[in-house]
């Protein structure tokens, strides 16, 4: 990486993150604007770090993570009230951001191992997607509201992780990280139907006791396993073993929070 392509990300992160700063603190409509402002902000700036590789093609699944986690953070630092903790959330999120522009400007160089980037950017996707299920959990919304806030927010990040998975199998193989051969329609299916699995969990987990942290937490194991599997599904390299462990570390994890949850409502 360049002086000039550093500077660019470090530019377009330090701006995100006084721009998040400054949402956290506007409790008026006019946040959704600031938001929306945003988003064009990182991913023009995205957009602008990219161009300069030859590799580069602009496709809209690109800008799914870094508004995400922009949208992601706003949301989810607004439930918090210490302002250290704040500090610590905004530093998370700066490098988090320029993480994902790291990651994405690697792919674009046509690296010969291109498996450190795309494992940046799958953890960068559920970290966002934890922050935008935490802060809609929190907000205990009616099931109308919150479950299709949550299907649209789950079918655009596993459309984004299913195309990583591919873009990771085809570079590793020597195509382009931009050639990735399963159709978009394909990829919104298998999206669409994970989309829904969460939504369906959400209706459940609104009669839970849990608070916005550890109801996050559990959308997230489900969205976890069912990408898993389906992203393998997709290339074709499918087993009972990957079920069996993605299956392990979502019972684990979804039993963990489940029990935590329980016990903190119970004051045990």
């Amino acid at each position: 990486m360049t002086s000039r392509t550093l500077e660019k990300i470090t530019v377009v992160v330090a701006v995100a993150v006084f721009g998040v700063a400054l949402a956290v603190n506007v409790r008026s409509p006019l946040v959704i604007l600031l938001l929306g402002t945003l988003v064009l902000t990182v991913s023009a700036g995205l957009d602008l770090v990219l161009r300069g590789e030859a590799r580069y093609r602009p496709t809209l699944d690109l800008f799914i993570l870094p508004a995400a986690l922009v949208v992601g953070a706003v949301l989810f630092l607004q439930l918090i009230s210490s302002g250290p903790t704040i500090v610590l959330g905004l530093t998370v999120f700066g490098i988090l951001l320029f993480a994902a522009f790291w990651a994405e400007h690697r792919l674009r160089r046509g690296l010969a191992d291109p498996r450190l980037a795309i494992t940046v950017l799958t953890v960068v996707g559920y970290v966002a997607a934890f922050s935008l299920y935490a802060a809609i959990y929190q907000a205990k919304t009616r099931t109308l509201i919150s479950a299709p806030a949550i299907v649209l927010i789950t079918v655009l990040l596993a459309a984004r992780q299913f195309r990583l998975a591919r873009e990771g199998e085809e570079a590793a193989e020597g195509a382009p990280a931009e050639a990735v051969k399963t159709p978009w329609s394909r990829t919104l299916l298998y999206a669409a139907a994970v989309a829904l699995a969460t939504g369906e969990i959400t209706w459940a987990l609104n009669y839970w006791p849990l608070n916005g942290l550890f109801g996050g937490a559990f959308l997230l194991s489900g969205a976890y396993f069912l990408t898993g599997v389906l992203s393998h599904h997709l290339s074709g390299r499918l087993s009972r073993r990957l079920v069996a462990e993605y299956g392990a570390v979502a019972a684990a994890g979804t039993l963990l929070i489940a029990v935590a949850g329980l016990a903190r409502r119970g004051g045990l």
